[in-house]
């Protein structure tokens, strides 16, 4: 069975008369005064191509609506790929990772050390039984 998500949605109400759609149009200005609104960037590009009143708003709620689709399909990507994805560890599972590396490379150091103080004497032996045998 596969996880659902379940959205609500708040159904939109038809503005009731001009006073309602110059609120709406007063908002759509504020948000677009703020830096980096993409209200602002549709507005300024509106504008800028000379587009009357009706077709500026028509131009931001196109606009607007392609970046919400984006949105939606982004999300319903990443909703069908996040079972995938690897959960990154937990600090304290790293923390226990690091010393076990480290008294492993610790472990290493010591048992290179006793294999270089190793007396001299097993070395030749070794080496003369090689010579006795050839």
């Amino acid at each position: 069975m596969e996880p659902g998500t379940t959205v609500w949605l708040a159904k939109p109400e038809a503005p009731q008369g001009a006073e309602s759609v110059a609120l709406m149009r007063w908002a759509i200005e504020e948000d677009a005064s703020r830096e980096g609104s993409l209200a602002g960037e549709c507005l300024a590009a509106a504008r800028a191509a000379g587009l009357s009143a009706e077709d500026t708003y028509a131009f931001l709620a196109y606009q607007l609506l392609l970046r919400l689709e984006e949105q939606q399909q982004r999300h319903m990507y990443l909703s069908d790929i996040a079972p995938f994805v690897e959960q990154p560890p937990s600090s304290r599972g790293v923390a226990a990772r690091l010393a076990e590396l480290a008294r492993n490379a610790v472990g290493r150091v010591l048992h290179l050390e006793r294999a270089a103080t190793v007396p001299t004497d097993a070395g030749a032996a070794v080496g003369q039984g090689l010579d006795a045998v050839g």
